[in-house]
């Protein structure tokens, strides 16, 4: 017998649920019922586009990520600014997004890393493979501050975005423990000040 065809719109809708609740419950802490509640289809459905839960994990890591390194590309592209101040005002963006809804909002690399991390290969391949995606973009953002001047060149580009990207997801974890945007305030800070080129501390 043939599945039934399935319905894109639908499909994008029960992963974006997936984001909010894996972001507020974890993987272990969400279970099916609260999915198909979430976002109003039948089991059925579900299992049309999803083998497992497992696989449903995975594919909502895929899309997170892919629905973030979207915005963070667009946001340094359609700044004015020089590249290092271009990032510093992504953050604050994010910042705000996450201010007026952090279920949506939080990367959930940070989140699930620690609690599905080393469950399995899939797991495993798809948090390591979208880290490295990360880093890559955040790489390239780093090339283009050295090679304006606006950014340290003392490091390699990727030395920098691995920093970064440890500092960030190290940023993201304190916003859920103290239920404060102010780590990310003070990353958003201190990585401006740290990364400017010796003897321009204060961005000009």
């Amino acid at each position: 017998m043939n599945r039934p065809k399935r319905n894109e719109h639908n499909r994008e809708k029960i992963l974006q649920a997936g984001v909010e609740l894996f972001n507020k419950n974890g993987y272990h802490g969400t279970g099916l019922k609260q999915i198909l509640d979430a976002c109003q289809v039948p089991k059925g459905s579900f299992y049309n586009y999803f083998e497992s839960k497992e696989q449903f994990a995975v594919e909502v890591l895929a899309y997170h990520h892919q629905q973030e390194d979207e915005k963070w590309a667009s946001r340094i592209d359609e700044s004015e600014e020089n590249q290092l101040e271009a990032m510093r005002k992504a953050i604050y963006l994010f910042i705000k997004d996450y201010e007026t809804d952090p279920e949506t909002a939080c990367s959930l690399i940070p989140t699930l890393m620690g609690e599905i991390g080393n469950a399995t290969d899939s797991f495993r391949e798809i948090i390591r493979y979208s880290c490295e995606q990360i880093i890559d973009c955040i790489e390239e953002d780093f090339e283009k501050a050295q090679k304006t001047g606006c950014a340290r060149n003392d490091l390699p580009p990727r030395q920098l975005a691995k920093m970064f990207w440890d500092m960030w997801q190290g940023a993201l974890l304190r916003c859920k423990v103290e239920a404060s945007t102010q780590p990310l305030r003070d990353l958003a800070e201190t990585c401006y000040i740290l990364l400017q080129p010796p003897g321009r501390a204060d961005g000009k």
